[in-house]
């Protein structure tokens, strides 16, 4: 299907992504390039890139589609050190959490003769790593795809067999409404996570209020477990639409606080209304138990 793919990138998601293609065998040779010691040889001994990689030009030589897998941070000098070593005709993916600026970078530092796709795959873990990589990682999940006006069709259609080769659904959006999205449902649920941690952790009772944490505590706080750098990332690069899902959400925990403090007894209204909201949304959707979506 594919002859030659090349995976910048190897951790949790670069990695499954190699593995998915190796139980697939939907390519003749996957190659892989990441620029921290041992990751490319131990992602070949796992059987996720046939070869590792040690220059970025090794990587791109010869490679029909190159997928992005590095932070969204590390996307602006990756793709400027691209520019003058990728092969014309060539097609790049990413899978960042945020598009519209890595869409930019990627208009103004790739030659025009060089096919770009946005997309961004709706899954993850909270542990990250190469060694964590799963083949499976992808299975039924919704794909974002991000493509605009100068989007080549050969190119999309090859990024679209790649999903279709890791087992999830494309889901095509706009680039600036999907970060706004991903602002209201991944970036922002982050942020509350931390909040909460931080806040708990910091009151003079948390050596023993610890020990009464049980199950609520531990699902709130789960996402302040994730990667400290790739939310830094995702807030450097979707800050104007993460700031107006942060002010909504001050103003709803500022009306909840004034309806607490006054003991108002219509907030049960408020805890109803949230029950239901709740309720419609999970009967639209089944859940992969811990499943994480930067």
């Amino acid at each position: 299907m594919f002859d030659r793919v090349g995976i910048i990138g190897l951790g949790l998601i670069g990695g499954s992504i190699g593995l998915a293609l190796h139980k697939t065998k939907a390519a003749r040779q996957v190659v892989g390039y990441d620029m921290r010691t041992g990751v490319g040889e131990q992602a070949c001994a796992m059987q996720a890139i046939d070869v590792a990689c040690t220059t970025l030009a090794d990587v791109l030589q010869g490679t029909e589609l190159v997928i992005l897998a590095t932070p969204v941070g590390a996307m602006h000098t990756l793709l400027k050190g691209m520019g003058s070593l990728i092969e014309p005709g060539t097609v790049v993916t990413d899978v960042a959490s945020t598009k519209a600026q890595v869409i930019t970078w990627a208009e103004e530092l790739l030659p025009a003769s060089v096919f770009f796709v946005g997309g961004h795959p709706m899954t993850g873990k909270e542990v990250s790593g190469v060694e964590v990589a799963d083949a499976t990682l992808f299975m039924k999940c919704l794909y974002c795809l991000t493509p605009v006006h100068n989007t080549q069709p050969i190119a999309l259609n090859k990024v679209i067999t790649l999903i279709e080769v890791l087992g999830a659904y494309v889901h095509y959006i706009d680039p600036v409404e999907h970060d706004k999205q991903v602002a209201n449902v991944s970036h922002l649920p982050f942020l509350a996570s931390v909040a909460m941690m931080t806040t708990a952790a910091e009151d003079a009772t948390w050596s023993d209020a610890a020990l009464l944490a049980a199950s609520g505590f531990r699902d709130m706080s789960r996402l302040a477990g994730g990667s400290p750098e790739m939310y830094r990332d995702i807030c450097m690069t979707n800050s104007p639409a993460l700031v107006t899902m942060l002010d909504a959400y001050i103003a709803t925990l500022e009306q909840i606080r004034t309806q607490v403090r006054l003991q108002d007894k219509n907030i049960l209204n408020t805890f109803k209304e949230a029950q239901q909201l709740r309720l419609q949304w999970q009967n639209t959707r089944n859940f992969t138990e811990g499943e994480q979506n930067p």
